[in-house]
């Protein structure tokens, strides 16, 4: 079973997080996911993730 989505950029993307950081860090790494939760990228980092959901936002891939 899949982790829950939290819905960020207004509700057009999804994070899924997971219980895996970045070695050596504190950096979380997550899914960039569609509302639906179609998974796109792996991502590490909130920050990266949203910054990603922008731009793809703005490209209208999302």
């Amino acid at each position: 079973m899949r982790n829950p989505l939290e819905p960020i950029c207004k509700g057009r993307a999804a994070l899924e997080y997971s219980t895996l950081h970045e070695p050596g860090t504190d950096t979380q790494i997550m899914w960039l996911c569609r509302p639906n939760g179609e998974r796109l990228e792996l991502m590490h980092g909130r920050e990266a993730a949203e910054a990603r959901a922008a731009a793809l936002i703005e490209k209208g891939a999302l």
